[in-house]
Formats: structure tokens, sequence, C-alpha cells
């Protein structure tokens, strides 16, 4: 009898149970529970203020870590952990806090980057910059100073055109840099 049960019915036990253990699994290893990082101020100071990376730029696609925006250029799905940014004015990218440069990089996703360190856990990347700059690692930069120009380096935002894809970590987590910058057009 149980041999007959299990011909006729051990394939949908057999799913049944799969589906349990993925769910279970996922469950135990979710981020239900996982906090998103809080923005932070140095002891014993005012809120950390950051000045504009461009001078009255447009946004043209905003942080989320939620929501996905469609990518014309890869076309496809995706998550969008910095703040894109193009400028009428002029394509002068500028320092948003005091620091040092970390890091000036090339890649073929991303284009020509800089990343400057900041205190108390903050760092901030601009990427899609123009291949000529004066700035290397290890220069200390000053808030609002010019560091690069914007430009369609990144290949994976290529028909965005001319842009700034500006990023903010805490403690080497993304968070929206509209927590520290008010841009025009929120």
């Amino acid at each position: 009898m149980f041999k007959k049960f299990m011909r006729k019915y051990g394939y949908y036990m057999v799913a049944i149970a799969l589906i349990l253990v993925v769910g279970i699994t996922a469950g135990l290893t979710g981020n239900d529970n996982e906090t998103k990082p809080e923005i932070s101020t140095p002891t014993g100071s005012t809120a950390i203020e950051m000045v504009c990376p461009m001078n009255s730029p447009e946004v043209l696609k905003w942080y989320s870590d939620t929501d996905l925006f469609y990518n014309s250029t890869l076309k496809q799905w995706e998550s969008h952990k910095a703040v894109d940014l193009s400028s009428s004015v002029n394509a002068d990218v500028y320092a948003v806090l005091d620091g040092t440069v970390t890091d000036c990089s090339y890649s073929y996703e991303h284009g020509y980057c800089i990343t400057v360190s900041h205190s108390d856990g903050l760092a901030t990347t601009y990427c899609s910059l123009a291949q000529a700059t004066n700035i290397k690692e290890g220069d200390e930069v000053k808030k609002g100073q010019k560091i690069g120009e914007a430009s369609n380096t990144a290949s994976n935002e290529s028909l965005e055109g001319n842009h700034l894809h500006f990023s903010v970590s805490l403690n080497g987590k993304s968070v929206d840099p509209s927590n520290y910058i008010t841009f025009e057009n929120k």
C-alpha cells in the first residue's frame, strides 16, 4: 500500500518538501532582521552638510536599494545605489566634503572614478568622469574643490550621455546621497 501511494504521489511529496526547505532557508537567511546603516554625525558636532557635486544638476536617476530602475543601456531592471546627475551649466564635478582621495581608477563598467574618504566612516565616489584630472591617490581635497568633469565613460550607463554617477557610503555600506544633499528637482 505504501509503495503504491509513493508511486502515485511521491513526486508531489518530494516537491512539497523541497519548497518547504527552500522557504525555511530563505526565511532564515532573509534580510528582514538586517538594519540599514544609520546616518551619523560626529560626536559633539552638527549634522554633516555636503555641497552638491555639480552646479545646478538635474537628477537623471535617483538612489534606490529597494525599487528597480530600467537601465536603457543594458536593457534590464536593476537597483541603483547612486544618484546620476547632469548639468546644462557645465560638467565640473566638486568634492562634497573635505577628505583624502583613496582611489583613482578606471573600469569599463563605471568609467573613470574617484573615491574620497571623509571623517566618521563616510566615503563618496564620483564615476563616469572624463579622463583628464590632476587628482591622484593620497591627495587632500577641500569641500567645493573641482575634482573632475562629468562624462560618458561609464559603459553601463552610456545612453545617459555626460553625467556624474555619485554614491555615498557609510562604514562601507551604500546610503542615499539625498540624506546629505538636497537636490533641486526632488
